[in-house]
């Protein structure tokens, strides 16, 4: 991940400091004359790096663990800029660039503190944008967020805080809406019937509300014979 500092330098006296041609942000440190590591030109001014300080093995030591978490926390917060994610998924970025366990920790933490990585909120907005968007059922959404590293027990207070039993069952008469159609071509209604089931169920709608749906479909039919779209589904469907 990024550059890093030389461990095998020796204390030394440094010399020079120079703006990188091929990177601006950065400055070369010259010891004794000789290169010795690059640095951001924002540690140039908090470890008041000037010519002619000496830099013992233990101070090079603390540039090296500071320099390795800055660069470790420009990665992930690149990679939180292209959409939210969970502190397992940056983790598994910063393990990917080769960020050492300790400096990843501490860059989870950082960005916990500031705000900018909130498993919680995550968790809230996944759960209300998929349903409205995607018409996944509350399973579905329980594993997916798993799946991203988040714990059961905050996941479980997510779905039970967001998806209110009306919008659960809205969304699953809106996906048997959409598949209606194309079962209604059989001509066996059991069959269309155990269809109908089970795309509702894969879209991780609980079992109660799938058969509560398929209740109000039998109940239009008995009521009022066959139709070619049930009126409890065509209702909320427009």
């Amino acid at each position: 991940m990024g550059p890093h500092l030389n461990t095998a330098m020796p204390a030394g006296i440094i010399t020079a400091l120079t703006v990188q041609q091929l990177e601006p942000t950065r400055v070369s440190v010259f010891l004794d004359g000789a290169f010795a590591f690059g640095v951001s030109q924002e540690f140039v001014r908090q470890w008041d790096l000037w010519v002619g300080r000496q830099l013992s093995v233990e101070d090079q030591a603390h540039l090296r663990a500071a320099e390795q978490l800055l660069t470790a926390q420009a990665t992930a917060l690149q990679y939180l800029a292209a959409r939210p994610r969970t502190a397992h998924e940056v983790r598994q970025k910063l393990r990917r660039s080769g960020v050492p366990d300790q400096i990843m920790d501490q860059v989870i933490t950082r960005l916990q503190n500031r705000g900018v990585l909130d498993d919680t909120a995550y968790a809230h907005a996944y759960l209300t944008s998929r349903l409205a968007s995607r018409g996944y059922g509350p399973q579905r959404l329980r594993q997916e967020l798993q799946q991203r590293g988040i714990g059961r027990a905050l996941v479980e207070d997510a779905v039970q805080q967001d998806l209110a039993v009306g919008d659960v069952l809205a969304a699953a008469r809106a996906q048997a809406a959409r598949r209606w159609p194309r079962l209604a071509r059989a001509t066996d209604r059991a069959r269309r019937r155990q269809k109908l089931w089970a795309f509702v169920r894969r879209r991780g709608f609980p079992a109660a509300i799938v058969q509560q749906v398929l209740t109000e479909m039998a109940e239009e039919r008995a009521a009022g014979g066959e139709v070619e779209l049930p009126l409890c589904l065509r209702t909320r469907r427009q």
